[in-house]
């Protein structure tokens, strides 16, 4: 038996729910239309998009897909897992711990060449921080380009998308009030 894919998942955990396409987008931010390419596997869907669809859909993200355990408060270049997610060019290596009470989620993203994302909102803030290249954030309609050493801190619930303007791979740090990890250990 293959394993479904991410698509697969998406659209069995939204029917187990007794949810539309409408319901889960609106709940999640993003358009019916998005998601229901991503349920059929036509599009990428990024890690803040699938946390919120997992919370429209009542499931934990890593019942969507694997992510590394930080189980530690530390953590060291070089010894970082570095994931991707199923049909999501974006390679990801996670930065903050888990920790009952947690509010901040970090991730470190390395974005290749004309790499866009989805256009979605969601609940709390969002910090970027332009490690490398250059990028373009697209809040409520305006464009932000940001290079090396720049920043964007913005309330998530605008609509928002990012996409890399350059012409080399892009790294971005970026934390976020948007639960990307749900692997709480027992207190």
């Amino acid at each position: 038996m293959t394993e479904d894919r991410i698509g697969e998942r998406l659209r069995r955990y939204r029917r187990a729910a007794n949810k539309t396409l409408n319901q889960v987008a609106g709940e999640a931010g993003l358009t019916a239309s998005f998601l229901s390419q991503a349920e059929r596997n036509l599009t990428g869907v990024s890690i803040s998009s699938l946390a919120s669809i997992a919370k429209s859909l009542g499931i934990p993200l890593n019942a969507l897909f694997d992510q590394p355990p930080q189980p530690q408060p530390d953590s060291h270049q070089g010894e970082r897992v570095r994931y991707t997610i199923e049909g999501q060019p974006l390679a990801y290596e996670r930065l903050s711990s888990s920790f009952p009470g947690n509010l901040l989620n970090a991730v470190k993203m390395n974005m290749p060449v004309g790499y866009q994302s989805e256009l979605i909102a969601h609940e709390g803030a969002e910090f970027a921080y332009v490690l490398s290249g250059r990028i373009v954030y697209t809040i409520d309609g305006r464009e932000y380009p940001l290079g090396a050493g720049d920043s964007v801190h913005f309330d998530a619930g605008k609509t928002h998308r990012l996409a890399n303007a350059g012409t080399d791979i892009a790294e971005v740090l970026t934390v976020t009030t948007l639960s990307l990890f749900d692997d709480h250990p027992a207190s």
